[in-house]
């Protein structure tokens, strides 16, 4: 059985969370622009926010989870249950704000902790936020990349208010972790990721056991859950 693989044969739910520091107008305006939803609130995460679906740009599509972390997650004990059993992390910081890229020191230093027992690691990647703003741009781009490279981070830059490489971003995080059984789709083919519908993720999605996580990833459909 491959690793994209669940006891089924079927295509396994890729788990992506996404963390940084509050208002980078970050995790729930990203994941909900790559799956085509509405952004979640306007008064930020509290906890985490889940949502489900689908890569789209990938053939075949690709089940996705998407684990959208508070900032302010990083001071306690819930972070390792919402890093849980995740195959990619995206570090958000926004590039016309000096602190949420420092802070990101921090935040690498508590995912790789959380992670340096489990022997399968998650695939790390940086995203800078907000490059429609990028005259207005506050991190320089040789640190964003000496940064990426001392802790072997995927380096994007986009934006989630226009949807700028979101979509191939994602992808390709995705396909590096699907392997060659998922690939790009042709470029006349690429829609977006898709939200699924269906019955709600369970409040306690994030912190079940492996089995149960397992089984409820096989039948994971849609939706938007907050946990606390």
């Amino acid at each position: 059985m491959s690793d994209t693989e669940d006891e089924d044969g079927q295509s396994r739910t890729i788990k992506i969370t996404v963390v940084g520091e509050p208002a980078t107008g970050k995790q729930s305006s990203l994941c909900s622009r790559y799956l085509g939803s509405p952004a979640c609130g306007g008064g930020g995460t509290s906890g985490a926010d889940v949502l489900c679906g689908q890569s789209a740009g990938l053939r075949p599509p690709v089940p996705v989870q998407l684990c959208d972390v508070a900032g302010n997650a990083i001071h306690t004990a819930m972070l390792a249950n919402y890093l849980y059993s995740s195959d990619i992390v995206i570090f958000v910081y926004d590039l016309t704000n000096l602190q949420s890229f420092e802070r990101l020191a921090l935040w690498v230093v508590r995912v790789k902790e959380i992670f340096e027992r489990e022997p399968k690691k998650p695939l790390l990647a940086l995203f800078g936020n907000k490059s429609e703003l990028e005259h207005q741009r506050a991190v320089r781009l040789s640190c964003v990349q000496k940064f990426a490279s001392e802790h072997l981070l995927e380096n994007f830059k986009g934006s989630a208010r226009t949807g700028e490489m979101v979509n191939t971003a994602f992808a390709a995080l995705v396909s590096r972790v699907a392997g060659p059984r998922a690939q790009p789709a042709p470029a006349g083919e690429r829609a977006p990721a898709r939200p699924l519908s269906g019955r709600a993720v369970p409040s306690h999605s994030l912190i079940m056991n492996r089995k149960a996580l397992r089984r409820f990833k096989r039948g994971a459909t849609s939706s938007i859950c907050k946990l606390q």
